[in-house]
């Protein structure tokens, strides 16, 4: 169990558009997505030194400050770090977000996301009758 939150500064990420590439030999990670990916790497090994691969179900606050003033949608942002985080050996695997939460942030020159960790609370209970 974390005993407290861990907080992250990691690099604005790119669209999971521009993470994957899709060719007719299948889906794979672009270079735009490799070279993300080794910069959250550099990003967690500098912010958790003596750190252990979180195992747990967890939950994760993210806010995302854009780089720019063009329209985006969050959740494309989503997967690529999440799955660089994966990569980088944070967590298990992104499947341990029980919960998540995404907020917008102000402009920042280069963007940044700033995330959160902490255990998940308890799963909810279904309505009655489900």
């Amino acid at each position: 169990m974390l005993e407290k939150t861990i907080q992250l500064y990691l690099p604005w990420p790119p669209t999971i558009n521009n993470y994957y590439s899709h060719t007719s030999r299948g889906v794979y990670i672009s270079k735009k997505g490799r070279l993300y990916s080794k910069l959250v790497e550099e990003a967690v090994r500098e912010q958790t030194s003596g750190f252990t691969m979180l195992l747990e179900p967890l939950q994760m606050e993210l806010v995302l400050y854009p780089p720019d003033r063009r329209k985006r949608d969050l959740d494309n942002h989503l997967k690529a770090l999440q799955d660089s985080l994966t990569r980088s050996a944070f967590y298990e695997d992104d499947s341990l977000i029980d919960q998540l939460v995404v907020y917008r942030g102000e402009i920042v020159k280069k963007g940044l996301a700033l995330v959160r960790f902490s255990t998940a609370e308890p799963l909810l209970k279904a309505p009655e009758g489900y």
